[in-house]
């Protein structure tokens, strides 16, 4: 199973874009061959679309002068002139090859849109499906990694970089900008960072946030903020209600209902779906069936509530839900009945 697995099919008008900001990056390389040269130009004759897709992302990474050069390929394949093969590295490259790794982070793409990549300020929305987890490169270094069935959208502004955690969790790791905070918005909470890495996971509505590295703010967001209305708030950085240290963990909703020190094992096994894995050390079997179900389809009930709070230990690859049934069927006084392929229920192994 491959990472492709995990991408989310664009629209055709997005696919477009794609291959428009995969041309101008061949082309900026240098290196195409004739065939190269030639294919492109067929590409770019093909459709109005193409030609202006292809424009509009050379005019806002290049200027005139990459215009001037793009119109030199007659529509129907010619080789231009080996002076205006090359679109200036030093003029192009760093928005493109930052756009270029937007455009395909593999297995969560919405849409994408740039406002101004001059003046630094984009935006995008990025999705993984259930089961998946997707990291994410972005243009200044920070990286985001998607959990299993979450939605981020993103907005770097002038003097901000502003993320809206829509619904699961994520991962970041903030590249240090102390003049460009990164702000995370989910539900009534903004986990405000300089450069360092934390999980943010919404449940239901409370904000869920470990730390594993540096420190972060947390703060209201006054309301429950949704889609891009989170991401055109003032660029002031919200008031801080609790700062918190590498290794601490907080749930938040009007305010901090929780606050606690998160030792090192617990961080390995809270951050293990970044592995693929579902680590659990005596968790209630009710948590361990809650959190087994974010990873897959398959309805996991318990039938007597006596079972909810029997302690759960081991690690499970995410999704794989007939590992964890193998797991509980060697259980004493458990067992699995398969009610559908999509639903089972776990009882007392001496019930009916």
């Amino acid at each position: 199973m491959t990472d492709t697995d995990n991408i989310v099919p664009l629209p055709d008008m997005k696919k477009l874009e794609a291959e428009a900001a995969e041309w101008l990056m061949r082309l900026e390389g240098g290196e195409m061959s004739d065939a190269d040269h030639a294919a492109f130009a067929a590409w770019k004759g093909e459709s109005e679309l193409n030609r202006e897709a292809l424009e509009r992302y050379a005019r806002l990474w290049g200027g005139l002068d990459a215009l001037e050069e793009l119109n030199d390929y007659a529509p129907v394949g010619a080789r231009p002139a080996r002076a205006s093969t090359r679109l200036s590295r030093a003029r192009v490259f760093p928005a493109l090859a930052a756009a270029f790794a937007l455009v395909f982070a593999a297995g969560a793409f919405l849409s994408l849109r740039f406002l101004d990549a001059g003046a630094g300020r984009y935006a995008g929305q990025f999705e993984t499906v259930i089961g998946r987890q997707q990291t994410i490169d972005l243009p200044d270094g920070s990286r985001i990694t998607l959990n299993t069935d979450s939605q981020v959208e993103v907005d770097y502004g002038k003097n901000a970089r502003r993320i809206h955690l829509v619904r699961g969790e994520a991962y970041f790791e903030v590249a240090p900008n102390k003049k460009k905070p990164f702000s995370v918005y989910a539900a009534n909470g903004v986990v405000t960072a300089v450069g360092t890495a934390f999980t943010v996971r919404l449940r239901q509505e409370k904000l869920d946030v470990t730390v594993s590295e540096g420190r972060v703010a947390l703060s209201s967001a006054d309301d429950a903020l949704e889609g891009a209305a989170a991401l055109q708030r003032a660029e002031a950085a919200p008031e801080a209600v609790v700062e918190l240290t590498a290794g601490q963990n907080a749930l938040y909703d009007e305010g901090v209902e929780a606050l606690e020190h998160v030792t090192q094992a617990e961080m390995d096994r809270k951050l293990s779906w970044r592995k693929g894995m579902l680590a659990f050390a005596g968790e209630p079997l009710s948590a361990v069936v809650e959190e087994v179900g974010r990873y897959s389809s398959v309805k996991i009930d318990i039938e007597d509530e006596n079972l909810r709070d029997l302690p759960i230990a081991g690690y499970f690859k995410t999704g794989e839900v007939d590992a964890l049934i193998e797991a509980l069927q060697l259980m004493a006084n458990v067992k699995v009945e398969r009610l559908s392929p999509d639903h089972v229920m776990i009882v007392a192994a001496d019930a009916g």
